[in-house]
């Protein structure tokens, strides 16, 4: 189902193969523009702690890769393939099924979150989109690079913005 909605590849991974550290997040906080401005970024989602703990609740994911991004309509789109696979797997039995996506929320043109000066994790019931907003990987503190390596990707890093990059989300499932 992945690959027919426009993914490159799609791979059935243990949870041990996905690594998390603080120091993913910490690239959230003191590097990324958009940082505090979306629902979906620190600070409100869950702190790293909290995602390892969560990923104990299982034993398999779906890690979904997408090749050949250049602008923003794709991220919209790839977030709302996340949020198709996440309910067919919810419809199908895998009730614990929960998507990570990948960058900043692309929903909407304007979050609600960039008008709040100090916003805490309970703003996010503001959210427009909060069926289907889903925090990224590295705002939960996700090491994307390692889990794809992991997985046996290789990714590159991208070294400017307006060239075409390769982006992994993921499928928790159980």
């Amino acid at each position: 189902m992945a690959i027919g909605k426009g993914a490159t590849s799609a791979k059935i991974i243990p949870i041990q193969d996905i690594s998390v550290n603080e120091w993913v997040r910490q690239k959230c906080e003191f590097g990324c523009r958009l940082y505090a401005k979306r629902f979906t970024c620190p600070p409100y989602v869950q702190p790293v702690k909290e995602t390892k703990k969560r990923l104990k609740g299982y034993n398999t994911a779906l890690l979904v890769q997408f090749k050949d991004l250049t602008n923003r309509m794709q991220w919209k789109e790839i977030q709302n393939i996340m949020s198709d696979l996440e309910r067919e797997a919810f419809l199908n039995g895998l009730y614990k099924a929960f998507a990570y996506t990948a960058g900043s929320c692309k929903l909407c043109d304007v979050c609600p979150a960039e008008a709040l000066e100090k916003g805490t994790m309970f703003d996010r019931k503001k959210c427009v989109n909060i069926r289907i907003a889903r925090p990224s990987m590295e705002s939960a503190g996700i090491d994307v690079y390692q889990t794809a390596k992991n997985a046996g990707y290789e990714l590159k890093v991208v070294p400017n913005e307006d060239m075409c990059f390769t982006s992994f989300c993921l499928l928790l499932l159980e």
